[in-house]
């Protein structure tokens, strides 16, 4: 595995792409899940993570602007490569989940829900990590929002069986 040295900066880029990535799911999903009642929850979730993507870039924007960026140290860096090499980077499970056949609206949902987690996963560790307030902040804001995708996902699950 390689390890990529971490910062608030390289942080928010992957976390962009984590976003990008999900709302390119949730929109496959939309297919998938036609006009039943999953579709709403979908279309709901891809936009959340739009805008998730579009928060972490405009943060990245800010940092580039003149904070500091402090690198983490090597066994945080080792943690976020192993997430995020799983989430984000060419052959991670996201990638292969998003080239396996998801024909039903369950399969669709314990896709998400995988996903999910481990995006959680990587914005928890990057919430104990970040030394920026304003970073700490949206952060919060967005685990707050992927806890509630769970939720609703999960629940919607249930209601598959």
């Amino acid at each position: 595995m390689t390890i990529h040295q971490f910062s608030d900066r390289e942080a928010l880029h992957i976390a962009a792409q984590i976003e990008r990535k999900g709302e390119r799911f949730y929109r496959m999903a939309q297919s998938v899940a036609g006009s039943g009642p999953a579709g709403p929850l979908l279309e709901m979730l891809r936009r959340q993570e739009l805008a998730h993507a579009q928060r972490f870039e405009q943060m990245l924007e800010t940092l580039r602007d003149g904070e500091e960026d402090e690198s983490y140290d090597l066994e945080t860096s080792s943690y976020l490569s192993a997430i995020a090499a799983e989430v984000v980077f060419p052959g991670g499970v996201l990638a292969s989940l998003m080239n396996r056949k998801l024909e039903t609206v369950r399969d669709v949902l314990l896709c998400a829900i995988g996903s999910e987690k481990d995006s959680l996963l990587f914005y928890m560790e990057l919430l104990i990590e970040t030394r920026s307030e304003q970073t700490a902040q949206v952060l919060r804001s967005i685990v707050a929002e992927e806890k509630r995708h769970l939720v609703d996902l999960q629940q919607l699950l249930e209601k598959t069986r």
